[in-house]
Formats: C-alpha cells, sequence, structure tokens
C-alpha cells in the first residue's frame, strides 16, 4: 500500500487512537472512541463489499449530518471506492442531475424527499445494475426497492482493497454558470496531499475538541478528516442554531470550529442577547464567502482575535490562501482593508494573476487568479472541453479576479464566471432564471447578487411579464420555494417593463448591477 494515498494517509493515522472520544452527535449526546469508530467503519467497510463494492465504485452518499454520515464516508473511503457526496439540502432536480452524471453503482441515502429520484434512476439504469441502501434512525419508511444494514461495531478480520494514487477518492460537484453542477474528480494522491498540506495550515492535537454546524459535504468535511487524523475529539451538529451552538461551546469547552460569515453574524446577535464563556475557543476558521468588516470588528470583541479566513475551491481542497489570525489582528489595528482579503497563499500553493493572454499582470493591477497546489483535482468528470479550459500546464485557472494590494494580499474584485455567493452556497443564475422562466406570467428574467449584510450576496431577479399578466414578489417567491433549493430562491424580486441589453443583444448584467454596488470597490460582497 501506498502510504501517500488518501485511504492510507486517513486510516493509518486514525488506526492510532484508541480510547479517545472521536464523535458526539450534540443532538442526541450519543458519543463513540476511535476504536469504536475503527470497528464500525471495518464492519460497514465488509458489508459493503459483500454487496460488490470495490475499488473504482461510484457509491453517492446522501446523508444528513450525523455519525452516520462520518462512519459511510470513511467505510466507502476503507473499500478504496469513489465517494460521489451530496448535500441532503439540494433541490430534487440537482440530485437527479448528479446522480444521471455521477452514474454511480451504489447509493446510501437517508433523506426522504429524494427517495422519489433515487428509485426513478435505479429505474432508468436497472434494478440489478443499481443498489440503494435506506439508513434506518432517521424516520423514513423506505419502499421495499431500497436495502436497509445496521451499523455494527464488532471487529472484522479482513484485507481491505488498496487504492492506488491514480485512482479516483471522490467526485464532488460544484456550481457552475450554465446551470449544471461539474463533477471535480480528485484522485488518492490529490486527497491525500489535501490531507497532508490541511494538517500543516491547522496545527490540532488529541485535545482539540472541534465543532461543525455546516454540512459535512463542503469545507467542514476536509478540516473534519483533518481533525480525525490527529485524534481530536469531533462534535456533529444535525442543523445550526445559535443558542445551541454557544451552549455546546460553553459546556463541551470546544476548541475550534469552522463556520461562514453568515453564521458569524448570528453568533454575534444571539452573544449579544445572553452571555456564554467561549474563552476556550482558540480557532474559528471561516471561508466561502468574505466577511464584513463591521461585523468582523463586533466578533473580536466578544471572541477574541482567534479568527482564520480560508479561500478555496472544491478543484483546490480548499487550499489557497490564508488569513491568519495575526493578519486579522494587525488589519483590525492598522488597516481594515486588509479584512476584506482572503489573505497570503498557503504553504503549498503557488498564485499568479494572469491577464486575458495569459501574462502575469504588473502589481495592483487585477487579473484571473491562477492556483497550482499537489491537491489540485484532475479534471472534471465527462467534461473534457471544461477540463481544457480550466486546467493548463499544472494551473488551475479560478475564474476568480483578484490584486494584490501594497501588503501582498490576495483581495478578489469580481468573477469571470456569473455565479453568487449566498451564505456559503454556490447559486447558479442560469438556473434561477429557468425556474422563475417557468412562471406563467413570467416572459423573461435576469438573475444577479447584490450586497447583503447577512448573507454576503442575496439572490435578486429581475422579471419581464408577459403582456396582461400580473404576479406578486411573494408569489413568484413561493413559486421558486417548490422548484428549487431553498439558497436558490430569490430573496429581491424586481418587475420591470423591459431588461438592458448590450450591443450583441445579451442581457446587460453589468447594467443591472450598478445601482446596488456603487461605491463599492468589488463587485462581490
Amino acid at each position: 500500500m501506498d502510504t501517500l494515498t488518501f485511504q492510507a494517509f486517513l486510516f493509518n493515522n486514525i488506526n492510532k487512537y484508541d480510547h479517545q472520544p472521536a464523535l458526539t452527535c450534540v443532538e442526541t449526546r450519543e458519543t463513540i472512541t476511535y476504536r469504536q469508530l475503527r470497528n464500525v467503519v471495518e464492519a460497514t467497510a465488509n458489508q459493503l463489499i459483500r454487496i460488490g463494492i470495490k475499488v473504482g465504485t461510484h457509491v453517492a452518499i446522501v446523508i444528513p449530518n450525523s455519525i452516520e454520515n462520518v462512519v459511510y464516508n470513511l467505510a466507502v473511503s476503507r473499500c478504496g471506492a469513489t465517494v460521489i457526496p451530496l448535500n441532503d439540502k439540494l433541490g430534487v432536480r440537482e440530485v437527479e442531475f448528479i446522480l444521471r452524471d455521477s452514474e454511480p453503482q451504489v447509493i446510501i441515502m437517508a433523506t426522504e424527499k429524494h427517495v422519489n429520484s433515487v428509485l426513478e434512476y435505479q429505474k432508468e439504469t436497472g434494478k440489478k445494475s443499481v443498489t440503494v441502501i435506506g439508513l434506518p434512525g432517521f424516520g423514513i419508511d423506505y419502499p421495499d426497492e431500497i436495502q436497509t444494514i445496521h451499523l455494527d461495531d464488532k471487529p472484522v478480520s479482513m484485507a481491505f482493497p488498496a487504492a492506488e494514487m491514480d485512482d479516483l477518492a471522490a467526485i464532488s460537484y460544484t456550481g457552475g454558470t450554465t446551470g449544471t453542477p461539474k463533477g471535480v474528480m480528485h484522485s488518492q494522491r490529490g486527497f491525500g496531499a489535501s490531507l497532508m498540506a490541511s494538517c500543516m495550515e491547522y496545527p490540532y492535537d488529541d485535545q482539540d475538541k472541534v465543532l461543525f454546524c455546516t454540512p459535512l459535504i463542503h469545507s467542514a468535511g476536509v478540516l473534519l478528516q483533518r481533525s480525525l487524523v490527529s485524534g481530536c475529539h469531533i462534535y456533529i451538529m444535525k442543523n445550526f442554531h445559535p443558542e445551541v451552538f454557544l451552549q455546546t461551546v460553553q459546556e463541551a469547552r470546544i476548541t475550534s470550529t469552522f463556520i461562514v460569515p453568515t453564521i458569524i453574524y448570528r453568533l454575534i446577535d444571539e452573544a449579544k442577547t445572553k452571555s456564554y464563556d467561549v474563552s476556550s475557543l482558540r480557532n474559528i476558521n471561516y471561508g466561502s464567502s468574505p466577511i464584513s468588516a463591521a461585523r468582523l470588528k463586533e466578533a473580536f470583541e466578544i471572541f477574541g482575535p482567534i479568527f482564520r479566513q480560508q479561500y478555496g475551491m472544491t478543484e483546490c481542497s480548499i487550499l489557497i490562501s490564508r488569513l491568519t489570525k495575526s493578519d486579522h489582528l494587525w488589519a483590525y489595528e492598522n488597516d481594515h482593508e486588509v479584512l476584506k482579503s482572503c489573505g497570503k497563499p498557503c504553504m503549498m500553493t503557488q498564485i499568479r494573476l494572469i491577464d486575458e493572454n495569459g501574462d502575469d499582470v504588473e502589481a495592483q493591477t487585477p487579473g484571473e487568479i491562477a492556483v497550482k497546489i499537489p491537491s489540485l483535482s484532475v479534471g472534471y468528470y465527462k467534461r473534457p472541453d471544461l477540463t481544457v479550459e480550466a486546467y493548463r500546464d499544472g494551473w488551475l485557472f479560478t475564474g476568480d479576479i483578484g490584486k494584490l494590494d501594497d501588503h501582498g494580499y490576495l483581495h478578489i474584485v469580481e468573477r469571470k464566471k456569473d455565479m453568487i455567493i449566498s451564505g456559503g452556497f454556490n447559486v447558479y443564475p442560469a438556473e434561477v432564471e429557468r425556474i422563475v422562466n417557468q412562471h406563467p406570467a413570467a416572459a423573461m428574467s435576469a438573475c444577479i447578487g447584490i450586497p447583503h449584510h447577512d448573507w454576503g450576496e442575496a439572490v435578486c431577479i429581475f422579471v419581464v411579464l408577459r403582456k396582461g399578466e400580473t404576479c406578486t414578489k411573494q408569489e413568484l417567491i413561493e413559486f421558486c420555494k417548490g422548484r428549487t433549493s431553498d439558497y436558490m430562491v430569490p430573496k429581491e424580486v424586481y418587475f420591470k417593463t423591459d431588461l438592458p441589453l448590450t450591443t450583441v443583444g445579451k442581457i446587460d448584467k453589468k447594467e443591472l448591477r450598478k445601482p446596488f454596488w456603487e461605491g463599492t470597490a468589488r463587485l462581490v460582497n
């Protein structure tokens, strides 16, 4: 076994710990030790191998935040198979697309709203070709077509398949401008490098207690894996509630967490109404979207100078740049503009800013951010066209436009790609427009992101109604709620008689953005 694969690095380190607590579910208070975790993962992997999972098998997992989420993801990796992690909060249409695109032979699920989509995929593909496993304990009455298996923590003595460096560890789906997600392929080599790089960036040990409240399939999942290899005690919240979060920090003496700015704002508001002892916290890692400098100042006053911001992408396993705790403190005392930056390159990362001709730009000049990193993914699944466009000579061209300030900090000023980040989630404007345009009163629409103090950016839709038709803002919002994910539902709706067009007849979204972004230094928030 090559010790540098993701599979080997992960399990060689998890196996070092025995009696220390590994996972605690905050809501149920259920706790398992590292020995119990190892036993249940290997027993589960044994069950999965019996049903045919092996190296190279595509296994889709859609399980809410829970101990089971961690166990089944680890078990699939123990088999050397390819994990396809799905956010349980995804809309039905998104899940249906990802299943058809990624072609899993096995689906492990614990979400009732996706049962019909999974069964339809199984029917289309052929029942004998796709095995669907439904997890008990999530209050779901599964139909006969779905198998159920139970967790077992009895020790298993068997040799598990060893993955090779070029085998795919995961296919993670991320947003794009076309309205359909893209499958980012992570090799065992790249995912292993990502895990090692995370260990360098996040200096945790077996005395740390790390709290997770955001979906584990996003950036939180990378930090969770990093925490496991150091023997940390991991606390998992099924859903975020500010009061429960702060009570858990106080009672369990949490030392570290990962959150997004929207959650920081909720915690600030809660901490202003009730006193909590948060003195145990040493690290608050945040990312997925920038943070308001004014609100970060409030956060400092409550939690202290313990914030670390990360800038990353699924394609890079989140490890592009970091604004350290010292950076935050220096910026707070000397230059608040630096708080709007995403820091400086991570230890194993190289960054270039490129103009349209592929040349490096001069200082203070905006350019597309290009990244070279050992943990770089190997391309987009079944999309060689997008792979060739984004991956060039070992560099990933991110589509983000950035510039360096006088201190060498990287600032993102706008996006080359038409995408919105709202509350840490990627929103594809084309998809929002597709949903809105299905409304019988809508003739055409245009979606943009606008500044929002809580969400970073809010989804805003401009709608031209059909002649003689009427529609209200609330009616349109309710229409969207029934057809797409909650975070893609417009927060603001404007009805227009027409939409501005460019010289070639396309909707001029820059013109639509102008009134909302006037006086700001950048076109993202």
